[in-house]
């Protein structure tokens, strides 16, 4: 019985860190700055795009789970950041660079109110 119970526990272990693993190469912390990203620039009022180098799978969105759900299927997403109609500016996100997330915005375009957004972001990871 013994025997059983430790094989069980192993395959339990193997299982909880196949469900943890992350798609693509992301990081969990890739996730959670992108998705801060994502929350901090809906709540200064911008509208959303989501490219993943491929199509544009979410254009002009403020649905927070429209936005996160169409981003990480590729190793590089591109945010386009919208007031109304207005492009204001972009956001590229670059997964798994080996930075353990810190460097998941790869560039962004260097105007004010976005420069405010990321730093905001990063500094609420301490970065």
């Amino acid at each position: 019985m013994a025997g059983r119970a430790a094989l069980s526990a192993e395959i339990d272990l193997v299982i909880k860190a196949q469900k943890t693993e992350t798609p693509m190469g992301k990081t969990p912390l890739d996730e959670q700055i992108a998705n801060a990203l994502v929350n901090n620039a809906v709540n200064d009022g911008f509208l959303i795009s989501v490219n993943d180098s491929d199509e544009t799978a979410v254009n002009r969105s403020r649905n927070v789970t429209e936005i996160t759900n169409a981003m990480f299927s590729a190793n590089t997403d591109t945010l386009t950041l919208n007031v109304e109609e207005h492009r204001v500016g972009e956001v590229t996100l670059i997964y798994d660079r080996g930075g353990k997330g810190l460097d998941v915005i790869s560039d962004h375009t260097d105007i004010p109110h976005i420069n405010r957004l990321v730093q905001y972001t990063m500094k609420q990871f301490g970065l």
